[in-house]
């Protein structure tokens, strides 16, 4: 069984003048939902606590370890999202992978939530000279 799983961010994490988009996640723990539960900073709001949760099972992003709830508080909506969608996908807490229909030939096809952004060459920008 592979408990880890590689991701590319959509936009990429900016921090201390970077951006990071490939990261891996392991498995979430039980001693990792227990620490988030009994955090006080997690508290009841339930962003918070995801955002811990995450900054638990990131182990790294582009190199950039360790991964903390001060750090991904920098990511932008759209990664956030994606980061919880893919969590609750890759612990089994979906039942069943996102369906999409083709606008063309409306053929419906799986969308496989881990390789999502992994071709980002599209959106690779170069250095500025």
């Amino acid at each position: 069984m592979n408990n880890t799983v590689i991701f590319y961010l959509p936009l990429g994490l900016e921090y201390g003048g970077q951006v990071y988009r490939k990261g891996s996640m392991h498995l979430a723990t039980t001693a990792d939902e227990l620490a988030v539960q009994t955090s006080d900073a997690a508290g009841m709001n339930p962003r918070h606590r995801d955002l811990e949760l995450l900054a638990r099972v990131i182990d790294e992003l582009d190199g950039l370890n360790p991964i903390t709830s001060e750090i991904l508080e920098n990511l932008y909506e759209a990664d956030f999202l994606y980061l919880q969608l893919m969590y609750k996908n890759f612990n089994g807490e979906t039942e069943t992978q996102p369906v999409i229909s083709c606008p063309v030939c409306t053929k419906e096809f799986t969308v496989s939530l881990e390789r999502l952004y992994e071709d980002m060459e599209i959106y690779k920008q170069e250095p500025v000279k």
